[in-house]
């Protein structure tokens, strides 16, 4: 079985606008062009992956459920943008956390690489011909310990970077932004 790349995103101020331990559904927002760019990197054939820290888990701010319900109001939103995403991974260690068994060091928090590790062995994708994008060095740290191509989001407009990555790394005709 031959190995597939993907598109992995960071969640909160790459995908998502961040308000600080973002979990409320009332308050989720798109970052701009974050739409246009999971439509576009679905209709170029592309997987698409989050991968997000959630220490708000293990501070205690918010539960897992609460995070799980915001992850399907955001795969249902990508789905009504014409995108889709396959699969959330996330991290609920933090090393401010009120328990110890979700204190950091984990193999999971980014910029360690394991949330790759292991969508890439349930998906089986070929990291190496992958993409991470993210608005913090900790995320191009995570994508490159992964051994995935990194590109930092700087807050401008994701379709238009998304649309830049299709035509550059996969040599895709998209349209024009």
């Amino acid at each position: 079985m031959s190995l597939v790349p993907a598109i992995f995103l960071d969640r909160d101020n790459t995908l998502t606008v961040d308000k600080g331990y973002s979990f409320k559904i009332d308050e989720f927002k798109w970052v701009k062009g974050a739409p246009a760019a999971l439509k576009a990197f679905f209709e170029a054939g592309l997987l698409v992956f989050v991968i997000t820290n959630q220490g708000g888990i293990g501070r205690g701010f918010f539960t897992i459920d609460d995070m799980h319900k915001f992850h399907h109001h955001l795969m249902i939103m990508a789905l009504e943008a014409g995108g889709s995403i396959q699969d959330i991974a996330y991290c609920p260690h933090h090393p401010k956390a009120v328990v110890n068994t979700l204190k950091t060091p984990c193999r999971c928090r980014k910029p360690e690489p394991g949330l790759f590790f292991d969508l890439s062995e349930k998906w089986k994708l070929d990291l190496r011909q992958s993409i991470m994008i993210g608005d913090k060095m900790s995320d191009m740290e995570a994508g490159k310990n992964a051994g995935c191509h990194t590109y930092l989001f700087e807050g401008d407009d994701l379709g238009i970077l998304a649309k830049q990555i299709i035509k550059t790394h996969f040599q895709l005709n998209v349209e024009d932004a």
